[in-house]
């Protein structure tokens, strides 16, 4: 009920507590609004921050479409997604930030600078497993485009998300298969065939890079869109017995 209370309403309350239960109740009561305010202090500055990296990511996804074939405009772009990097370390939005300058950079072939901010991408501590692979795939993406074959194998290493283990071993075996490491790439592009079988979804360029590497993956069905109901199915059973 007190946060409904005015001031003057609360001052007079404290007042009479401290008339009634003396100097301990006052203690009491100070410990208590240290300890109220303060949280409350916390929480309203966490959702000003929140707010500020909200509008500061924003304005650089705006920004990101408004640097192709303007070095000026992108390098203002890197600096306010390194601004937000700094004002807001570990967040979401800084993680984000640092792909889509990625992304714009990898665009323009410029690959040596996408390496360096998804590697500064992958030191965040973010707790988002899907964002930290997807970062750690397209680093490893970065680095093969620069012929970094090494360094693509070990960043692929760190991908352990059961979700990304196809896509992470379909582009080791991309990798392995530039280093002539025929075998390497099978095995990696057969690992990567059974994670989609477990899945059921097909992926046709794996299987044409299959098939040139002479190998016949097991076919995939994919679920239809469409499921049955059963008196569907019922009828369908129906028409086919007669």
């Amino acid at each position: 009920m007190s946060e409904y209370l005015s001031d003057e309403e609360q001052i007079e309350r404290l007042k009479k507590l401290i008339k009634t239960y003396g100097g301990a109740a006052l203690t009491g009561v100070l410990l208590a609004l240290i300890a109220f305010f303060g949280w409350r202090y916390w929480e309203n500055r966490q959702d000003v921050e929140r707010f500020q990296a909200i509008n500061q990511y924003q304005s650089i996804v705006d920004d990101s479409a408004k640097v192709e074939g303007d070095k000026a405009a992108q390098s203002r772009f890197i600096s306010n997604v390194q601004a937000l990097v700094k004002s807001d370390p570990n967040s979401v939005f800084s993680l984000q930030a640092l792909l889509l300058q990625a992304k714009v950079t990898g665009s323009q072939g410029e690959w040596a600078s996408a390496e360096k901010a998804l590697a500064q991408a992958t030191t965040l501590k973010v707790k988002d497993d899907g964002l930290i692979a997807i970062t750690w795939i397209r680093l490893a993406r970065a680095q093969f485009a620069q012929n970094k074959f090494d360094a693509a194998i070990a960043s692929l290493n760190n991908v352990t998300d059961p979700a990304f283990v196809a896509t992470r071993d379909e582009l080791r075996g991309d990798v392995l298969l530039q280093k002539n490491d025929q075998a390497g790439a099978k095995k990696a592009y057969e690992s990567a065939w059974t994670a989609l079988v477990k899945r059921q979804q097909s992926r046709e360029l794996l299987k044409v890079k299959m098939n040139a590497l002479g190998l016949t993956p097991e076919e995939i069905k994919e679920p239809s869109p469409i499921r049955d109901t059963p008196s569907e199915t019922t009828n369908i059973e129906n028409g086919a017995a007669s």
